[in-house]
């Protein structure tokens, strides 16, 4: 491989409330670089933006795009944010109109640091599977 991807092959989708506020306890930015993952940030749920399906349907394409590549792919939000944190509902049914399967999704609510890295870390990219 000429450019091994520095994100270790993993990518998160994280709640704009985790990412720059306090919905949860402890770093998870923190924790998505340990774990060598990178992570895209959606803008607040609770806003009002008219064109957010579209920029849904991109993400969920880039997302796609990463798990079919052989990246794992996994949603960080919390149950105490409207849509997750992450749009939620849109992401879902952008899911359910392609016909695949759901993301991991870890809930950031009532957990520790460390069990935020035991997910992180169980999350196996399939590309470091080929050769």
């Amino acid at each position: 491989m000429l450019n091994p991807d520095p994100r270790g092959y993993r990518v998160a989708l994280l709640a704009d409330g985790i990412a720059n506020e306090d919905a949860a306890k402890f770093n998870a930015v923190e924790s998505l670089e340990k774990c060598d993952f990178g992570f895209i940030v959606l803008p607040p749920s609770d806003f009002h933006l008219s064109s957010i399906g579209k920029t849904i349907e991109y993400v969920v394409d880039d997302l796609l795009d990463y798990r079919n590549s052989g990246y794992s792919v996994v949603v960080i939000g919390s149950s105490q944010l409207p849509e997750f944190g992450v749009w939620m509902n849109h992401v879902n049914a952008e899911l359910r109109r392609r016909d695949v399967d759901d993301f991991a999704v870890f809930d950031v609510v009532n957990s520790m640091q460390s069990e935020l890295e035991k997910f992180l870390v169980s999350q196996k990219p399939t590309a470091l599977n080929k050769n």
